[in-house]
């Protein structure tokens, strides 16, 4: 989530002020909404917010005939279908209407559209009246010529199914929710035209013509919302150097909500920039006035700090810099892995992901691999080489199938933390599943965004975070075969990195060295199998002990039974790696791993793991490649025979017969284990128990 400050606030422990020119300085939240360093400057989060954009109103521009209903809650009440306006009846179905409009695709009870029409007093036939201006708002709906269902009936009372149709309100969230992401990003100029775009959408106050208690409660929060926005969009055109536009209406704004201080804060600064600072002093001082009369109090901080900025001319309200206004980078600072600096090789791998790039939308980047394969690295070197292709950015999250079991929230964390990285404040990414859901289509069907899923176990895991926008692409890596996404992925099975590559990768990392011990250096490379993780760890040993020549490390690593030891260094292990994969299995896909690692040879037919097991073929063959499946174990191709046949990597063979071992010296204890005697039910007799 992009990091959201406030102009003037002394952060925790520090005292006295600090006007920095940064525009991100310090981390405060006001009224649920985060404000800029310069006064005004603002981020927010969007409440809920999806579904289509609705014009009305100033926002006309451009409308078009459609086949869906238009629903119209900012302002007036108003519904219109292909271009024409569907009257609604008397007040109580017009309550109706508006509850479930404010509750799209949720059951909305006979109790609380009672409450909402009859103001907690509902007379004995209120279910009936009820149903009957539900019956009304349906035949006006098929008068209209609409005869698709709308108003669904659902205990215990009724549902409005939003589908296609276009709700101003659902559009205006949507709208804001692109405007903050951009401000995250800081493309300030796009921002504005998108908070612009929102506004233009208000036709006057939420449901004006609506008479209820229960709905003016919805009221109070949409215009909560509207205020918020405004003082946002106005931060951003202070930011752009446009005060002197914006006094104006900025003294309409506080004359209709004087006790607003973010935007008395924002006209006062206005004022002085524009050279006005007697008036941005007599602004100062009606608010202190007004406070003290209305409610006893003082201005708070954000005034008071600004009134002595401006008295003392500190720089910290002058007019931001160009630089400081300019965009950013596309990629959410904080949230994407810095590049692999190290990072060496892997052109083909390359050159097949930037195909990505020229397929359809919805096909998504798979790469699967072993554990340790370096499947990460590449997709996150790729993403930063691609990056400049995705000009909405790049969004990154790390399942870490590698290190915790998959849990059943996995699926709403995810679509969660990408919302946070668009621009989504946590506070405010909606918590019911389909409207987070909707808000996150909105904001990616016409973004060109990049999406990293590191690490993921399953479809259903990431399936509500795939974009489908034209220019927006998802790069998924895992160590399974993501059954659901292989006919419609561009799909690399990640292999060991070249010999010259794996021999380059470890010289980057040790150094002169490498040059000394050239035929030292390769060997260790391979007796690595080319793994990057395994070269990693052996750098990063030979890198903490200097006084080793590498030939030290390559003699130790040539006993393939201790060779699992020597790649293990700090919080680093290759063996760790390999575990997590094993635990995962089936029980009887463990049993033939273990068992497989007590074969002479790396290399061997289905017909010997089914003697091995004593299973049938099929049997045999289904349970071998799960093991392939869990890049456990490698089919062998291009044999002439008809057998199929299955190899280890040499590592991946150590470890299998580190299992089998084990298992053989458990099974040797319990044999050699004494019988002991054991009472049996409380008779006198005794036997035998192992």
């Amino acid at each position: 989530m992009p990091t959201a400050r406030i102009f003037g606030v002394k952060p925790t422990g520090e005292r006295g002020r600090h006007f920095g020119s940064d525009p991100f300085c310090w981390p405060v939240r006001v009224n649920r909404v985060s404000l800029g360093t310069h006064w005004g400057f603002g981020l927010g989060g969007p409440r809920k917010a999806h579904g289509q954009l609705l014009l009305l109103g100033g926002a006309a521009e451009g409308r078009h005939m459609t086949d869906r209903l238009e629903f119209g809650l900012l302002g007036p009440l108003h519904l219109e279908y292909r271009g024409r306006r569907i009257a609604v009846g008397g007040p109580r179905q017009r309550i109706v209407l508006a509850m479930l409009l404010l509750n799209p695709d949720r059951v909305v009870s006979i109790d609380r559209i009672s409450e909402a029409i009859w103001n907690g007093r509902p007379p004995a036939t209120a279910r009936t009246q009820v149903a009957i201006c539900v019956a009304e708002l349906r035949k006006a709906f098929r008068s209209a010529g609409f005869r698709d269902d709308v108003v669904l009936t659902s205990s215990p009372g009724y549902m409005l199914r939003r589908a296609d149709h276009e709700l101003d309100v659902l559009s205006f969230q949507a709208r804001v929710a692109e405007a903050r992401s951009l401000t995250a990003r800081r493309e300030f100029e796009r921002a504005t035209e998108a908070y612009d775009a929102a506004l233009g959408l208000w036709r006057g106050r939420a449901l004006c013509d609506i008479s209820s208690a229960v709905v003016e409660i919805e009221v109070e929060r949409l215009q909560e919302q509207k205020l918020v926005v405004q003082e946002e969009r106005t931060a951003l055109h202070l930011q752009l150097g446009r005060h002197r536009e914006l006094i104006s209406e900025l003294t309409t704004l506080v004359e209709e909500q004087p006790l607003r201080e973010q935007t008395r804060a924002q006209l006062m600064l206005a004022q002085y920039r524009a050279g006005r600072r007697a008036e941005a002093m007599e602004t100062f001082r009606q608010a202190r006035r007004h406070f003290i009369d209305e409610i006893g109090l003082e201005p708070g901080p954000i005034l008071q700090e600004l009134h002595e900025a401006i008295l003392s001319d500190d720089p910290s309200v002058r007019l931001p810099s160009r630089q400081s206004r300019a965009s950013s980078t596309s990629i959410p600072a904080g949230t994407f892995p810095a590049d692999i600096s190290a990072f060496c090789g892997r052109d083909k791998e390359l050159s097949d992901l930037d195909i990505l790039l020229h397929r359809p939308p919805g096909v998504v980047g798979l790469l699967t691999g072993s554990a340790g394969i370096g499947k990460s690295a590449l997709a996150v070197h790729w993403a930063h080489r691609a990056a400049d292709r995705f000009p909405g950015g790049v969004l990154y999250v790390n399942l870490h199938d590698c290190c915790r079991t998959p849990q059943d929230s996995d699926a709403v964390d995810v679509l969660h933390t990408c919302l946070r990285q668009l621009g989504i404040a946590a506070c405010d990414v909606p918590g019911d599943l389909d409207d987070a859901r909707s808000l996150y289509r909105g904001l990616t069907q016409k973004r060109d965004v990049l999406v990293v899923l590191d690490n993921v176990a399953s479809y259903r895991q990431v399936r509500h975070v795939i974009p489908g926008g034209t220019g927006a692409r998802a790069l998924i890596t895992s160590r399974n075969q993501i059954s659901e996404l292989i006919d419609t992925s561009l799909w690399l099975r990640v292999q060991p990195v070249g010999h010259e590559e794996a021999a380059e990768m470890l010289g980057a990392l040790v150094g002169h060295r490498a040059a000394a011990e050239p035929r030292a250096l390769r060997e260790l490379a391979e007796l690595c199998d080319r793994i990057p993780a395994a070269l990693r760890i052996a750098g990063t040993k030979l890198i903490a002990k200097p006084h080793w020549p590498i030939q030290r490390l390559t003699s130790r690593m040539r006993d393939p039974r201790t060779r699992l030891d020597h790649l293990e260094h700090g919080e680093q292990s290759l063996r760790r790696r390999f575990q997590t994969g094993y635990q995962r299995l089936a029980p009887e896909a463990a049993r033939m791993f273990r068992l497989l690692g007590g074969l002479e040879t790396a290399e061997f037919g289905l017909h010997d793991a089914a003697t091995l097991l004593r299973l049938d073929t099929g049997e045999a063959e289904n349970t071998l490649e799960s093991l392939v499946d869990a890049h456990l174990l490698e089919g062998v191709d291009g044999l002439e025979t008809d057998e199929a046949c299955y190899r280890f990597l040499p590592l991946l063979g150590a470890f299998a017969r580190e299992l089998h071992r084990a298992e053989e010296r458990t099974a040797e204890a319990a044999r050699s284990k004494p019988p002991r005697l054991v009472a049996a039910g409380g008779k006198r007799e005794l036997r035998f128990a192992m």
